[in-house]
This record gives structure tokens, C-alpha cells and sequence, in this order.
């Protein structure tokens, strides 16, 4: 009876914790995850205006696939003024828009072409889990696991 319960109980635990080793955070300080940032901020910047630096709340990579959640600020921590931005000044969005929604962290996807990474997808300031969805269910597995539903 021991054994079936330790079968059942692997069942279901074994899959989630083999992909969730497929995938490691680079450390600070890394090649790798200063080519995740260095990716990323050209991006952000031409949306937020530049300089940017980053606060990494998340930060998933397969070595082939990245994933992050992060947050842009000014060098030294200073919050980026919304209002002054190109997102706002030149492109039209509402300011009030990323004030209400407290902020403008921003969600990526990247992907690595020989040896540089490539953002394939962004958002800045998302209210909800927009990625936990297809096809980045599918296309990110690895690195959604726990975001997207079983199927």
C-alpha cells in the first residue's frame, strides 16, 4: 500500500519537478545574464527613453529560451517618469494608464540566436498573466511550467 502511494504521489509531483530543473536563474553578475539585460534594454529604452537599468524579480533561462519580470529605473534607482517618456510623449499612451496600474514592470521573451539573445516578445505595465497562455504555453514550456495550465 506504501509503494502505490509513493507511486501516486511521484505521478504527479516527478513531472512538475523535472521541468521545473530545466530551467535555472543566471546569477548576478554572469555572462550570461548581463547578455539577458543587455538584450532587453535597447528595447525598454526605446519605449522608456534611456539610460535604463533593471530590478530582475524573475529571471528564467534554458541556455536556448529566456524569461523575465523586471523592473526599469534610472541608474542609481530613480524612478523613470512616465510622463516624460517616448511610450507617453511620442507614441500617445495615457501616463494615467501606468500610474493606476503602479507601474511599469515589464515581462520578456527572449531567445538566444547563436550568441546573442533576441527579445521575441515584450509588455510594459501588464495588469494580468497574459502569457500564461498559448502559444507561449507551448513555445516556452520549459520555462511557463508553473504559470501555464496542465494539459
Amino acid at each position: 500500500m506504501r509503494a502505490l502511494f509513493l507511486f501516486v504521489v511521484l505521478s504527479f509531483v516527478l513531472p512538475a519537478s523535472v521541468l521545473a530543473q530545466s530551467w535555472h536563474e543566471p546569477k548576478r553578475g554572469s555572462l550570461e545574464r548581463g547578455q539577458i539585460m543587455n538584450a532587453l534594454r535597447p528595447v525598454i529604452e526605446w519605449r522608456l527613453g534611456a539610460p535604463v537599468e533593471f530590478v530582475v524579480y524573475e529571471l528564467r533561462s534554458t541556455g536556448a529560451q529566456a524569461f523575465a519580470s523586471v523592473a526599469p529605473q534610472r541608474p542609481g534607482g530613480t524612478q523613470i517618469d512616465i510622463r516624460e517618456a517616448p511610450i507617453v510623449r511620442y507614441w500617445g499612451d495615457d501616463a494615467s494608464y501606468y500610474e493606476d496600474v503602479g507601474g511599469i514592470d515589464v515581462i520578456a521573451f527572449l531567445v538566444r540566436e547563436g550568441d546573442q539573445w533576441a527579445v521575441v516578445d515584450h509588455s510594459i505595465g501588464a495588469t494580468d498573466v497574459w502569457f500564461a497562455s498559448e502559444p507561449y504555453c507551448t513555445v516556452f514550456s520549459e520555462l511557463l511550467f508553473d504559470y501555464c495550465p496542465l494539459d
